[in-house]
C-alpha cells in the first residue's frame, strides 16, 4: 500500500495479518448477504408468480416456440395487465419473508369478494344474454395465453370496461383465469366442463391427467405448474356452479338444511293426502367406510371452508352382544389412528339410493357415536315411524335406548334393523330379533344401500388422501351429488323393477305354500309360531335354566347337612368302657390322660353340632327364599333328578353349548366352530352313565342338518322334535315370510309410485311459475334462461319416469292408483310446446347431443 507522508515523500506499507483477514471476513460477509437477498427474491417471485397464476421460471415448449416467462411481452407503451398491479401485488413483492397463508388468504379475499360479478358473468355467457350498452366502453386491453379443448392460443387480446374484474372480462369470451389479480393464463370454460362431467362420472380421473391429456393435444411439454394453475381455476368454476344451485334452490324455495333428508327423493318424501299408511314410512341405511381418507396435515396452507352435510359428534359407551364381532359397535377406540386427519365417512341415505347425510369420521374407527349423531339429525328433520338398516342394529338399539335421544327415539318410534347380507354375521337369535324378514312393515329391501354408495365412492379414494380438507370435502360432494343425480334418473326404473319382482314372489310362492298347508293341515299362523319357539329356545339354551340352578343348588345344601348329621350322630353313638388297673393310684399319669381325652370329645361334639346346626339354619333359609314347603328326601323324584343333573352338570353345559353352536351357525348356513368344545367333550362324554358318543371335529364339519348331530339327541330340550327343525318346514317358512314381505312391498310400492308421478308434475309446475315470476318481477335476470335450462334437463329426465310409471300402470296386478300423465312438453326457451309429444329415451339423448355440439361450436376459440 502507497501512502503520502508528511513530508510529502511516497512511502509504501504492508498490510498486517490482521487487518488482510478482516478485510476478507467483510468480503465474505457481504457475499452471503447478497445470495441470501438474491434467494429470498427468488423465493418472493415464485410465491408471487404462483399466486398470479402464471408458469415457472423454467423454460416451457408451447407449440415447437421457446417462451420465457422472464421475457417482455410486451411493449411498454402496453403493460402487462395495465393497472392489474395492483397493491396486493406489489406487496407480495415487497416483502422479504410473505407467509404462504397470508398469500393464500388475500386470493380467496379477492376471489370472494367478485364471486357475485362472476356468477352473473358466466350466466350472461352461457345463455348469451345481451350486455348493458352503457358498459360497453373498453379502459384497458390486456393478453392471457388460453388453454381450451381444440387447441392453445397465445396472447389473446382481451378488454376490460371500467371497474371491472379481470375474469369478468374473460367470461365475456368464456375464459376463466388461474388469479384473482394477475395472470397470464386463462382456461377455456368449455375446457373446465368436459372435466367437470368426466371428474363427475369417474372420480379418479385426475387433474394431472387431463393436463397431461391437454399438453398431448396440443403438442406442448407437460410440467407440473399446470396441475396447479388448472386446480386453481376448476375450484372457482366448482364455486361457480354452487352459488348459481344456491340461487336457485332459494327461487324453488328448498332449504338447504333439510331438503337432502326430506325432499331430495320424491318417493320417500313427497307425501300425498289419503295414501295408505305405511309403518314404518321410511327406509333407511346407514353405515361407514374407511376409503375416504385425508392425511393429517395435507394441503395445511389451504385454510378454506366447503360447506358440507356434515352432523354433530355425540359420544356413546353402551355396547350388546355381537359388539366383539364388529368394529364399528365400539364405543371407545383403543388404537387411534393419528396419522390420518379424516379416516372415513359414515352415510345415512334412503332405500332408494339418495344420499341423506355425510358425517366425517375424524381420527378414529367406526364408533357407536357417529350412527348416533346420524340418528338424531334423522329425528330432528323427519317425522315419526323411521325404520333404518345398521350393521350392528343389535347394539346401536341399545346405544339409542340409553342415550340422550332415547325419549326422542321412542316417542317417533324409531326403529333398527340388521341389513340382510350383514345379519348373516349374526348370531341366529339376533337374526329372528332384528333382520328384516321376520319384522312387520318391513318390505323386500335388503337396506344395503351403503355398499353400493361405497362402491362407487372408493374410486375417489385413491385422490383425496393427500388433497387438503377443502378439496377433500370438494370431491366428496362432487361425487355424491353425481351419484343422487342418477339413482335420481333410475327411480323410476327401479320401482318397476321392484313391483315386478314382488308379483314375481307372489305368484311363485303362494300355490307352493297353499298346498304344502294342505298336505300337512297347518296355517299360517303355525310359521308364526315356529319362529317364536325357534326364538324362545335360542334364548334358553344360551343359559342354564334358572329351576336347574335352585334344584342343584338345593340337593348340594341337603347333602351337606346330611353328612353333618352323620357325622354327629356317629360321634354320639361311640360306647364308653370302664376299666381301672390294679396299679391304679392317684398319682399315677392315666388319670390326666383321660381328663384329656374327655375334653378332647366334648370340644369334638361342640364342634360338630355347630356344624350340624349352621347347615341345618343354612338350609331352613334356602327352603324360605325358595318357597319350598315339604323338604326333599332322597328317595324322591325331584332330589334324584336333580343328584343325576348335578353329576352330569359339566358335561350337560358343554353339550348345550355346543347344542347352541351347532343351531345358530347352521341355521346361518355356515359351519359349525367347535374350537374349545371338541376336547372337552372327547374328556367327559365316555364318563357318563351310559356313555356317550365322543364327537370328531373332522366328522362335524361335514353334517348339513340338525338329525345328523348325535349330540342333539341328548339334548334335554328334544329340539330334533321340532316341526321347525326339519329342513323342508324352515324351507316353507321362509318362503312364508318372503310372500308376507312382498305383499308389503307392493302396499309400499303403491303408495311410493303415486308419490313420484305427483312429483314429477309437481316439479314442473313449480319450476314455471317461478320462470314466469322472474320474468314478471325482472325480465332481465340471467337466472330465468338457467332456470329454463334446468327445466328442460329435468323435463327429459321425467318424461323416462312417465314412461316407466305408464309400464307400471300396464301390470296386469298392478293394485295401485292409475293417475293421468301430464306429458306435455316445455321447449328449452320456455315456450311450451301443445302438440303432447313426448320424446324417447333414443331422441331425448339425441337431442341433448345436439345441444351440447351446438353449445361448443358457438363457444369454441
Amino acid at each position: 500500500m502507497t501512502l503520502l507522508s508528511s513530508s510529502m515523500d511516497l512511502r509504501t506499507s504492508r498490510p498486517s495479518l490482521s487487518q488482510i483477514r478482516e478485510s476478507r471476513l467483510c468480503r465474505e460477509q457481504e457475499q452471503r448477504q447478497i445470495q441470501d437477498d438474491s434467494r429470498c427474491m427468488q423465493e418472493l417471485l415464485a410465491e408471487a408468480e404462483l399466486e398470479a397464476g402464471q408458469a415457472s421460471f423454467e423454460t416451457m415448449d408451447f407449440g415447437g416456440k421457446i417462451v420465457d416467462d422472464s421475457r417482455n411481452e410486451f411493449t411498454e407503451d402496453e403493460p402487462v395487465g395495465g393497472p392489474l398491479l395492483s397493491e396486493f401485488f406489489k406487496t407480495c413483492s415487497q416483502e422479504w419473508e410473505p407467509p404462504i397463508c397470508g398469500c393464500i388468504d388475500h386470493a380467496n379475499a379477492a376471489w370472494k369478494e367478485q364471486m357475485p360479478t362472476l356468477v352473473d358473468g358466466y350466466l350472461a355467457w352461457r345463455h348469451e344474454v345481451p350486455t348493458d350498452k352503457d358498459n360497453t366502453i373498453v379502459s384497458n386491453m390486456f393478453h392471457v395465453d388460453v388453454v381450451g379443448i381444440s387447441g392453445f392460443a397465445h396472447a389473446i387480446t382481451i378488454q376490460q370496461r371500467p371497474n371491472e374484474p379481470v375474469n369478468a372480462a374473460l367470461l365475456h369470451m368464456g375464459l376463466l383465469g388461474c388469479s384473482p389479480l394477475q395472470l397470464t393464463i386463462a382456461i377455456h370454460i368449455e375446457c373446465l366442463k368436459l372435466y367437470h362431467q368426466i371428474r363427475r362420472r369417474q372420480s379418479s380421473f385426475s387433474i394431472q391427467v387431463i393436463m397431461k391429456v391437454l399438453c398431448a393435444l396440443h403438442d406442448i411439454t407437460y410440467f407440473r405448474q399446470f396441475c396447479d394453475q388448472f386446480s386453481d381455476v376448476f375450484d372457482i368454476y366448482l364455486q361457480i356452479l354452487r352459488e348459481i344451485q344456491s340461487r336457485v334452490d332459494w327461487i324453488l324455495d328448498r332449504d338447504p338444511n333439510t331438503w337432502q333428508i326430506n325432499g331430495s327423493c320424491p318417493s320417500c318424501t313427497f307425501k300425498q293426502p289419503n295414501e295408505s299408511f305405511l309403518s314404518p314410512a321410511r327406509l333407511h341405511a346407514m353405515n361407514g367406510n374407511f376409503s375416504a381418507k385425508q392425511l393429517d396435515g395435507s394441503g395445511s396452507a389451504d385454510l378454506c371452508l366447503f360447506q358440507s352435510r356434515e352432523s354433530s359428534m355425540v359420544e356413546s359407551t353402551i355396547l350388546s352382544a355381537c359388539t366383539e364381532n364388529w368394529t364399528a359397535a365400539k364405543a371407545v377406540d383403543n388404537d387411534k389412528i393419528t396419522v390420518f386427519d379424516q379416516t372415513g365417512i359414515f352415510l345415512l341415505a334412503c332405500h332408494h339410493g339418495l344420499i341423506e347425510s355425510v358425517t366425517e369420521i375424524k381420527c378414529s374407527s367406526e364408533l357407536a357415536k357417529y350412527g348416533l349423531a346420524t340418528v338424531n339429525r334423522l329425528l330432528n328433520v323427519c317425522d315419526m315411524d323411521q325404520a333404518i338398516g345398521h350393521d350392528i342394529a343389535c347394539s346401536s338399539h341399545k346405544t339409542i335406548a340409553t342415550s340422550s335421544i332415547k325419549v326422542k327415539a321412542a316417542g317417533l318410534n324409531l326403529q333398527v334393523v340388521v341389513n340382510t347380507f350383514h345379519s348373516f354375521s349374526h348370531d341366529h337369535r339376533c337374526q329372528l330379533q332384528n333382520h328384516p324378514l321376520y319384522l312387520n312393515g318391513l318390505g323386500l329391501e335388503d337396506l344395503e344401500t351403503c355398499k353400493h354408495i361405497f362402491a362407487s365412492s372408493n374410486s375417489a379414494a385413491i385422490l383425496i388422501q393427500h388433497v387438503s380438507y377443502f378439496h377433500w370435502m370438494q370431491f366428496l360432494d362432487l361425487h355424491f351429488d353425481q351419484w343422487d343425480m342418477d339413482q335420481y334418473s333410475d327411480l323410476g326404473a327401479f320401482l318397476y323393477n321392484n313391483y315386478v319382482q314382488a308379483l314375481q314372489i307372489i305368484e311363485t310362492n303362494t300355490p307352493i305354500l297353499e298346498e304344502f298347508k294342505q298336505l300337512h293341515d297347518l296355517m299360517d299362523a303355525n310359521f308364526v309360531n315356529w319362529r317364536n319357539e325357534e326364538f324362545e329356545y335360542l334364548s334358553n339354551v344360551a343359559m342354564e335354566p334358572t329351576s336347574d340352578a335352585i334344584a342343584v343348588a338345593y340337593v348340594e345344601q341337603l347333602e351337606k347337612l346330611q353328612y353333618a348329621e352323620e357325622t354327629y350322630d356317629h360321634l354320639t353313638s361311640v360306647p364308653f368302657l370302664t376299666y381301672t388297673p390294679a396299679n391304679f393310684t392317684r398319682t399315677s399319669g392315666l388319670n390326666a390322660t383321660t381328663r384329656n381325652n374327655s375334653r378332647a370329645f366334648k370340644s369334638e361334639h361342640a364342634s360338630v353340632l355347630c356344624k350340624y346346626e349352621l347347615q341345618l339354619n343354612v338350609v331352613e333359609d334356602f327352603e324360605c327364599h325358595h318357597s319350598i314347603t315339604e323338604r326333599w328326601l332322597p328317595h324322591d323324584l325331584k332330589y334324584t333328578q336333580a343328584v343325576r343333573y348335578s353329576q352330569e352338570h359339566q358335561f350337560v353345559r358343554s353339550v348345550e353349548e355346543l347344542e347352541g353352536l351347532v343351531v345358530w351357525r347352521l341355521f346361518e348356513l355356515s359351519k359349525a366352530n367347535l374350537a374349545g368344545t371338541g376336547y372337552k367333550m372327547r374328556k367327559l362324554a365316555p364318563l357318563q352313565d351310559p356313555p356317550h358318543p365322543v364327537l370328531d371335529y373332522t366328522e362335524i364339519v361335514g353334517y348339513a342338518s340338525l338329525g345328523e348331530f348325535s349330540v342333539l339327541k341328548h339334548s334335554r330340550h328334544y329340539i330334533l322334535t321340532k316341526p321347525w327343525t326339519v329342513t323342508a318346514d324352515r324351507e316353507m317358512a321362509a318362503r312364508y315370510f318372503k310372500l308376507v314381505r312382498s305383499h308389503k312391498e307392493i302396499v309400499q310400492l303403491n303408495v311410493e309410485i303415486k308419490c313420484l308421478h305427483c312429483w314429477v308434475e309437481h316439479e314442473d309446475r313449480t319450476t314455471l311459475e317461478a320462470i314466469d315470476s322472474l320474468l314478471a318481477d325482472d325480465p332481465d335476470s340471467p337466472l330465468i334462461a338457467e332456470l329454463k335450462t334446468l327445466y328442460a334437463k329435468h323435463h327429459r329426465v321425467n318424461n323416462n319416469h312417465c314412461k316407466q310409471l305408464q309400464q307400471i300402470y300396464a301390470l296386469d296386478r298392478y293394485t295401485g292408483d292409475r293417475l293421468p300423465t301430464d306429458q306435455t312438453v316445455t321447449a328449452s326457451n320456455g315456450d311450451r310446446d301443445d302438440e303432447g309429444s313426448v320424446n324417447g329415451p333414443e331422441d331425448d339423448a339425441m337431442n341433448e347431443e345436439a345441444m351440447r355440439l351446438e353449445d361448443l361450436v358457438l363457444h369454441s376459440l
